[in-house]
Parts: structure tokens; sequence; C-alpha cells
């Protein structure tokens, strides 16, 4: 329970929330909805943590059985050093890959504690990121926040936050997804609706590719329950690059069709599909698999004609279908695009 000093407000989830949703739900008969996000923890190649990383990708490569070559890896810690590659590559990267098959996406913007270990490592204020942002933005694309793992389950926290970021790119923000994909259910979604957001995004494991309890369409993550109280959707994530390739250690192909079998029983029951992809494994030949992997599942994706939106457009569309929900059918029509 939460107080957002209009009035309590209770996260809950009914059984028929998470049921799949029927095909011809979606904007112009789509027969699934995607929704592709980045969640954005940094953004310099040259960058201490990033590189720690690395070396312990290697440790991991030749003691630990994981994917992926150590020698290649040694490379991209020297490029990093020597010859970083300019902050705003990868964004234009992943817009273009985009833009190729007329996709648009959400990137959630980390904020918290400037270099602490799972804090933030860059500034919000920082020009790179102001030009970043403004690419997202001209792309028809949505910022959204990346909720802090020291800001956690915080609703002023959150609240800040989103007011930094507004402030700082001039964008409403509506839409989180927490940094490490940190969630205690209703005391989470309590707390960001207390903030005043609209959607998430967190609703996954790091460990486990597919939707968490088989949730495959958005769902009330909080009902609303008042007219003070608009409630909160929760979008669920169906696959994340570094579960792929860091938890199950799966590369190339083998990542590509793991991926596939994990979206198509989303794509069969007409829901969401959620992909997470960060952008600071785009433009790396020693990750070369990462961003390979994005660009097939998009084009396999682009072949089937989903309805591609931003987190908030899904938001909004999901709100209209739910109020014109038709209770005695239990078949509610969806709204007209």
């Amino acid at each position: 329970m939460a107080t957002t000093g209009k009035g309590p407000v209770q996260a809950t989830m009914t059984g028929s929330s998470r049921t799949p949703a029927r095909p011809g739900l979606w904007p112009n008969g789509a027969p699934f909805a995607l929704f592709l996000s980045h969640d954005i923890d940094q953004i310099h190649d040259r960058e201490m943590w990033r590189i720690i990383a690395d070396l312990n990708h290697i440790r991991r490569v030749v003691f630990g059985g994981e994917t992926g070559s150590a020698r290649l890896a040694a490379a991209r810690v020297a490029r990093a050093l020597f010859k970083p590659k300019p902050a705003t590559r990868d964004f234009a990267t992943i817009l273009e890959i985009e833009a190729r098959w007329g996709f648009k996406s959400t990137f959630f913007v980390l904020h918290d504690h400037y270099w602490r270990r799972y804090g933030a490592r860059f500034r919000i204020q920082q020009p790179e990121m102001r030009r970043i942002a403004r690419m997202i933005l001209d792309a028809g694309c949505e910022i959204g926040l990346h909720g802090g793992y020291y800001r956690f389950n915080d609703p002023d926290a959150y609240r800040e936050s989103c007011l930094a970021l507004e402030n700082t790119f001039g964008a409403k923000v509506v839409g989180i997804r927490n940094h490490w994909l940190r969630l205690t259910e209703g005391e989470t979604w309590a707390a960001q609706v207390a903030a005043g957001l609209s959607y998430d995004a967190t609703f996954g494991f790091n460990e486990t590719l597919g939707p968490r309890d088989g949730a495959q369409q958005p769902f009330w993550a909080v009902e609303p329950s008042h007219p003070d109280n608009s409630g909160l959707v929760e979008l669920p994530l169906t696959v994340m690059d570094s579960t792929l390739f860091r938890c199950l250690g799966l590369g190339g192909t083998a990542a590509l069709e793991r991926a596939w079998r994990t979206i198509e029983p989303v794509i069969e029951s007409g829901g969401l599909v959620t992909l997470s992809w960060h952008n600071n494994y785009f433009n790396e030949p020693e990750y070369w698999d990462w961003q390979w992997v994005y660009e097939e599942l998009l084009r396999r994706l682009a072949t089937l004609r989903p309805w591609c939106a931003t987190g908030a457009e899904i938001d909004q569309w999901w709100r209209k279908w739910q109020a014109g929900r038709a209770p005695a059918s239990g078949q509610p029509e969806p709204p007209s695009a």
C-alpha cells in the first residue's frame, strides 16, 4: 500500500489481465504488437565499468566456458582505451536499423547516483546526452526513465528523476523500466503510480527468457481505483540481449534461434513482443552478434506486419481498449485506430 496524497493506491492484478490477447486486437488489424526498447546505462566507450565488464567477460570465456572470443574482447578493451567511438554513433545505428522497417522504439535513460557501482555512467546534462536525446525525439521515438538502482521503490526519487529528464530534454516522461529489472511487484508499482508514471516495462527476469508468469500482453499492474488514480499498465518483457549473451552464454545463430523460439508463442497468441537491447553493444566488431541478432529479429518480425509503437503509444492504446471492453460478452472490441 502506498499513499499518493490523493488517496491510497493498491497494486492489484486479476487473472484475466494476463490472458493472451486475441488476434486482431491491435490497430489496423495487426496480428500482434511489437515494443522495441533500449536501456541507456552508459554512452561513453572509454568508461571504467564497461572495460571491467569486458575483462570479466574474458575471464568467463577462459575459465567459465562462456561463448565468445577472449582475443576479440581484449581488442575491444584496447580500442576503447585508445580509439573510442563517438557517443552518438550507436544511437544513429539503432535508429537507422529500426527506420529500415518503419519501426520506432523507446529509450529508457538511467538517472541515478553518478559514478557508483550500479549508478549512472553519464550525466543527463552532458552535451553528448543532449544530442542523443534530440536524435531520439526527432526520429519519433520516446524517452522514458530507467529507474535508478539506488532510487528504487521511492516515489519521490522517481518523480525527481522524471522531472530531471523532462527539464533537460523537453519531453514528457510517462514510462519506466527499473535498472537490473528490480521489481517487488506491489511495492514497486505503487511507488511508480504515486510518482505519476503511466506504464512500467520491468516485468521480466535477467536470467530467463520469455514472459514472466506467462504474461503475453499488457496488464493492469495497478488498476484505476478512483478519478485521481489512472492506474499503471505493465508492458511485460519477452527477450533481453544480456540474457541471451551473458546469462545463457549463447552466441550467433544459437542466440537468434533461441530468441525466436521465445517470441513465437507471443506472436501466435496475438500478444505483445517486447525486446530490450542495450545501446552500447552496437558497432562492436568484438560483439558482432549482439547487433546481428537484433537486426535479424527485426527482419523476421517485419515480414509478419506487427503494430510497432513506443511504450507510451501502447499504453494509451491498451487503456482505450480496456475502457471500451464489453463486460457481459467477455470479448472486447478493439478501438478504432
